[in-house]
């Protein structure tokens, strides 16, 4: 029976498209919705019961602030932004008092609190938060106004306390995000390498330029691996809920070189069976094979890693790795047909690369996965290892 075949941007369509994907993108911002309306409750009662401030204006808004940032590192710019906004709050009610409202004073307080900024931190966070708070003061909530002077500093500090407070206390999962930019990428990369199979067995370029034009607009999909990887780590040292999975977390981020290295191998090896097929060469089925072989075992990571179930990844792994190894031990020089092309040790050397990234993904270490490999010099710098049940035909 044929394999069937599906384009790189119809594959990018079905992971987006499915319906857990879709399920968790409704659960994550119904979770964002929960943390916000709590925080925000929570950091007002608190300023306002336990601190006495009649108007804690600064205390809820600073939470959903610090909730609404995106990315890694939330606990240091939770401080950037409480600092920043203490800082413009009391600069603002200082500059007010004496400057008065008005036109010329608002653009020498915003100055003013600006170069204060500046000597105070780096941050972008902070010089924008303290020209913000120095803003507010100076137009909607002037010195002489309830709930003025230093409560309105200690509500921006209540809120920050309050927001990181109900990031740790309502977390959100720290692998799901992470898992699921890594399936996006390698279902990319099995589309491209689905795409060159075909167009190296045909002989015709046929969807390589699509292709190509796909695996190079990832770097956004890459970065956001990335930071999902930083969150996930962040939430495991933030949340006491979520300290049991920072192995796994761990993991996770051991194995993301090694996709973004997949994504980068496979433009490569695009790109070269572009000019072997408008060279119009063709190359050996068995190498044809190897390349299709690769875009099968990486349409199953992704279909894996976009799962949830660590027991469905325990049974799976050891399958996807074995096949690799065979893959490995088969990618030798005896791959490219007699007079081969210089495009044709190319795919076979992107092939070889993109086995050991797939190996790495399945979570061995680099050094075992390039032992892998069947050599291709006499004196390797990693020696082939054999494995049982894969040489027995050269015995």
């Amino acid at each position: 029976m044929a394999k069937l075949r599906i384009g790189t941007l119809e594959r990018l369509r079905q992971i987006e498209g499915s319906l857990e994907s879709r399920a968790r993108r409704v659960r994550k911002r119904w979770l964002a919705i929960l943390q916000a309306a709590v925080g925000a409750g929570l950091a007002y009662w608190v300023a306002q019961a336990v601190f006495g401030h009649d108007s804690p204006f600064f205390a809820p808004i600073t939470v959903v602030i610090i909730l609404g940032l995106s990315g890694g590192d939330r606990i240091r710019r939770a401080v950037e932004l409480a600092m920043g906004c203490t800082i413009g709050v009391g600069l603002g009610d200082l500059l007010v008092l004496y400057l008065g409202p008005g036109v010329w004073q608002i653009s020498i307080i915003v100055g003013i609190s600006l170069l204060v900024a500046s000597f105070a931190s780096k941050s972008p966070l902070v010089s924008n938060q303290v020209a913000i708070g120095a803003i507010l003061i100076a137009t909607i909530m002037p010195p002489g106004t309830e709930g003025g002077g230093p409560a309105r500093m200690l509500d921006a500090i209540i809120g920050a306390i309050i927001g990181l407070a109900t990031i740790a206390l309502l977390p959100s999962s720290p692998l799901n995000s992470g898992r699921h930019e890594v399936a996006k990428l390698l279902g990319i990369a099995s589309s491209v390498l689905d795409d060159v199979a075909t167009a190296l067995d045909k002989g015709e370029s046929g969807e390589l330029d699509r292709a190509i034009h796909a695996v190079h607009n990832t770097q956004p999909d890459i970065n956001n691996m990335l930071a999902a990887a930083k969150v996930g780590r962040e939430m495991t040292s933030l949340s006491p809920l979520m300290w049991g999975a920072r192995r796994r977390v761990r993991s996770l981020e051991r194995i993301l070189p090694a996709v973004e290295q997949t994504m980068r191998n496979a433009r490569v090896l695009a790109r070269r069976a572009l000019v072997l097929c408008d060279d119009g060469d063709r190359v050996s089925t068995r190498l044809v094979n190897i390349v299709d072989e690769l875009a099968d075992i990486a349409a199953s990571l992704s279909d894996l890693f976009d799962g949830e179930a660590d027991a469905v990844e325990a049974t799976q792994i050891p399958g996807l790795v074995r096949r690799l190894q065979i893959l490995a031990a088969s990618a030798d020089m005896s791959a490219i047909r007699e007079n081969g092309v210089l495009s044709e040790y190319v795919i076979l050397a992107q092939s070889r690369s993109i086995t050991v990234d797939l190996l790495e993904v399945c979570g061995w270490s680099r050094e075992s996965a390039m032992s892998a490999l069947a050599p291709t010099s006499e004196t390797p710098a990693y020696p082939h290892e054999r494995w049982p049940g894969i040489h027995e035909d050269d015995d």
